[in-house]
């Protein structure tokens, strides 16, 4: 063995004759494989080694990869080429033909058979071979499956459509889901049973001169003279009402609670005063004898819905006679929603008094959230509101019901002056309407001339 070569196997030249045949592909696209027994001959005296391979393992190139040009240089064939840069062996650089981007790329040498013959479309793919990409689907597809012509047979919709989600169900009645237009519990209505003891705690009772100087603008504003019949609506602790009786007035006192009631007897009892008091509701009262004027004073109107208040202003018109006075006293609508919502709290006997408020425009209502809280620990919650008028809506209720709205204060400091949005209270004077109107009466007789507003040709009758 004096240097030459041992015999090659079948279809392998030498070392230093044969030139490389090279295929890179990169690393990411080999299919999955394995060279299998692998075994390397070496043969020599010392002055050459031979190399030879066995079993080789051929793969079929994946399609669309084409084989790499051959190479001038010369390398042993059991060694793999991953290499990243041009081969340093090599004697020119790359061959021709070859970019040196491609060479970047990390590559391994693989034997090749024959190219695939090529199957059906539906035959099954040899294992460790990719299969076809499928095809991608774009928007413009999507118009073309909405198609009804191309639609799938009903049978196979639901197998083959992907379901559609359904629509939310239409919003429920907003009428029902909001707060009602009066607070009620298993009690009733709150007006019913709020104005009881524990309501009594935690207010605080005017002083008898606060009580003097309302009176004595109650006085000046029904301008009747003394000795008439006034009916106190919604007296409440019956404080005006003794006061006015003190005064020489015949007072006859109405309220919804017994609590209160009961109060107002015994404050006239102790001053010597023989006042009519009648628990009563100022929606469903009968008196046998109309009065000369009827006084709603304290915020006690608005507790009801808006028909119920429309009755309670038909029986004020009822309880009077003819060219009879109404004084009625409410909060104004245009002064309160400017502090609203608001939160206050107060101490009273033995509690904390805590309100929330809150106007709904809706229904053009103020909501109040009272809790009060006992040094105990007991904790008693309830929940009411009162519809608030503007001076337009107060005067539509009145005028549509049988009165004339001749005068409107803002406080009792003020008779006869409003100021707007800066006045906290309307207190309203108006006069009953003469005439054939009644509570089952559909529209009220138009109001009568104002004095000194004659038409230019007035009736006959007239003087």
């Amino acid at each position: 063995m004096s240097g030459e070569p041992a015999d090659k196997p079948e279809g392998l030249q030498s070392h230093a004759s044969r030139r490389r045949r090279a295929l890179r592909v990169p690393i990411a696209d080999i299919p999955r494989a394995s060279v299998l027994d692998e075994s390397i001959e070496s043969q020599g005296n010392g002055n050459g080694v031979a190399h030879s391979v066995s079993n080789v393992v051929e793969l079929e190139p994946p399609s669309g990869v084409m084989p790499a040009v051959d190479s001038a240089e010369d390398r042993d064939p059991t060694e793999p080429s991953l290499r990243t840069e041009p081969d340093p062996l090599g004697e020119e650089g790359p061959e021709e033909g070859v970019d040196e981007a491609d060479l970047s790329d990390p590559s391994i040498d693989v034997h090749f058979s024959d190219p695939p013959e090529q199957r059906p479309s539906n035959a099954p793919q040899p294992e460790g071979r990719y299969s076809e990409p499928p095809e991608e689907l774009f928007l413009e597809d999507a118009e073309v499956l909405s198609r009804s012509d191309i639609a799938p047979p009903p049978d196979k919709a639901a197998e083959m459509m992907i379901p559609i989600p359904k629509p939310p169900p239409p919003p429920t009645d907003s009428a029902g889901a909001g707060p009602p237009e009066v607070e009620a519990d298993d009690d009733g209505p709150w007006h019913e049973h709020f104005f009881g003891e524990a309501y009594l705690r935690t207010v605080r009772t005017a002083t008898p001169k606060e009580v003097a100087v309302e009176c004595d603008f109650i006085e000046r504003a029904l301008r009747i003279p003394v000795g008439s019949r006034v009916l106190d609506a919604g007296c409440g602790l019956g404080a005006q009402t003794v006061e006015l009786a003190s005064r020489g007035y015949h007072l006859v006192g109405l309220d919804i609670s017994a609590t209160m009631v009961s109060r107002a007897y015994d404050e006239a009892e102790d001053r010597g005063l023989q006042i009519d008091f009648v628990r009563g509701d100022m929606r469903d009262v009968t008196f046998e004898e109309p009065f000369d004027a009827l006084l709603c004073w304290g915020t006690t109107f608005g507790y009801f819905s808006e028909e119920e208040n429309e009755v309670a202003i038909r029986q004020f018109h009822q309880a009077l006679k003819p060219n009879g006075t109404l004084l009625l006293e409410v909060v104004n609508r245009d002064f309160m929603i400017g502090s609203q919502p608001n939160q206050v709290w107060f101490e009273v006997d033995g509690a904390v008094c805590m309100e929330e408020t809150d106007f709904d425009y809706e229904t053009s209502r103020l909501r109040v959230k009272r809790r009060v809280a006992s040094h105990s620990g007991q904790q008693n919650d309830r929940r009411y509101s009162i519809r608030l008028y503007a001076l337009h809506e107060i005067r539509a209720l009145l005028e549509r019901n049988g009165f004339r709205v001749d005068e409107i204060s803002g406080r009792e400091a003020t008779l006869g002056i409003f100021f707007g949005v800066h006045s906290p209270k309307m207190i309203v004077r108006a006069e009953r309407v003469p005439g054939p109107f009644s509570a089952d009466a559909d529209t009220p007789p138009p109001p009568p001339i104002p004095k000194g507003a004659l038409s230019e040709f007035p009736p006959e009758d007239l003087p």
